[in-house]
């Protein structure tokens, strides 16, 4: 049924029970007068009126409103439903993701604590200095065998009195690379959790790389044989920002000619080698073919006078073919003169032919 309807049925059923409860107040007041009682009969049946089509009204409103909750019930009882499966497979989905994911955690755990166990076997092998020696030489060999040719570069090179890690070869003189970087106080600087501990362990560590380029510098500047400087190769990063952040690093290192450089500026510093190493080359191609073409250009000035003399030849063998032309047309013509007894015309054949000149 539609509100309006139920509305203006609550109207008049308030509007009948308003005039009912006048009515009655009159007859209280015992005012029953013949217009009074035409008029309580008038609403009585107003009333009656009303309160039929009240029950009618309420009746259909009622029927109206059990249907449609009926069919909204059956509807929220589909969609719900509906809704409770959507729901219940989802779960499931999520559960059976969650279980996958759960196992690709205990898989991924699983690789990390290992490789865990291997980077902790592998710390505990390069505190060896021999060890992490090595280590630094084998990354510094595979980057000279990835950005030099083999002629340029190389490792366990024999320098002065000694050997060198790896060298690279320039036009004036090598540049020594050395590997062997002090890495034990610097391990127990980060190891302690004191401060005056830690403090005396940096304080070493610092003596401890002093120690290095002094000793790089001593073994391994020797101009002209070498060049004046020398690089200090640091396997770790952080270890070499340590390092260069130590300005009186820096300048003991300038002071002695060696230069600090890590794994990613080693690589900076070959790819600027090889660029100069391959305008080098260049130059000395350039060179080659100048050489060449000087050489070529000699010996076209050679063939060009070989080929001006025999044109010279050329030239002398046709005015002495031409020389000998005119001979053998007079001496035919003495032949003629014999024939027809005019001796005293004939001329001495070849009186004319000298020498032939080919020069």
């Amino acid at each position: 049924m539609p509100l309006s309807e139920l509305s203006v049925a609550i109207a008049a059923l308030l509007i009948g029970l308003v005039g009912g409860a006048l009515a009655v107040r009159a007859l209280k007041a015992g005012r029953r007068s013949d217009e009074t009682s035409v008029a309580v009969r008038a609403l009585e049946q107003r009333l009656d009126v009303v309160n039929a089509e009240m029950s009618r009204t309420f009746a259909q409103a009622l029927q109206q409103a059990t249907q449609s909750l009926t069919g909204t019930i059956g509807t929220v009882r589909e969609e719900t439903r509906a809704v409770r499966e959507e729901t219940r497979a989802a779960i499931q989905q999520q559960s059976l993701d969650v279980t996958q994911t759960l196992g690709d955690l205990k898989a991924t755990n699983s690789r990390i604590l290992e490789q865990s166990r291997s980077l902790d076997e592998f710390q505990r092998m390069l505190q060896s200095p021999k060890l992490r020696g090595d280590f630094g030489e084998f990354t510094l060999e595979q980057m000279l065998r990835d950005l030099l040719p083999p002629e340029q570069y190389e490792c366990q090179a024999s320098i002065g009195s000694g050997r060198v890690d790896a060298l690279i070869r320039t036009p004036y003189g090598a540049l020594c690379i050395d590997c062997k970087f002090p890495l034990d106080n610097f391990r127990r600087a980060l190891q302690e959790t004191e401060g005056p501990a830690r403090d005396a362990a940096t304080k070493q560590f610092y003596s401890d790389v002093k120690g290095r380029i002094k000793e790089i510098a001593d073994r391994y500047v020797l101009p002209p044989e070498t060049l004046d400087v020398a690089f200090m190769f640091v396997p770790s990063e952080n270890v070499y920002y340590e390092v260069i952040g130590r300005p009186e690093l820096l300048t003991y290192g300038r002071e002695y000619h060696v230069v600090p450089v890590s794994p990613n500026t080693m690589y900076a510093y070959i790819q600027a080698l090889a660029v100069g190493f391959r305008g080098m080359k260049i130059q000395e191609e350039a060179k080659r073919v100048q050489e060449m073409l000087a050489q070529l250009s000699t010996r076209f000035d050679k063939f060009q006078d070989h080929f001006t003399m025999v044109g010279k030849h050329l030239d002398n063998a046709k005015n002495q073919f031409e020389r000998a032309m005119r001979d053998v047309e007079r001496f035919d013509a003495t032949l003629q003169g014999v024939k027809i007894g005019r001796l005293e015309e004939i001329q001495p054949p070849f009186a004319e032919i000298g020498p032939l000149k080919l020069e």
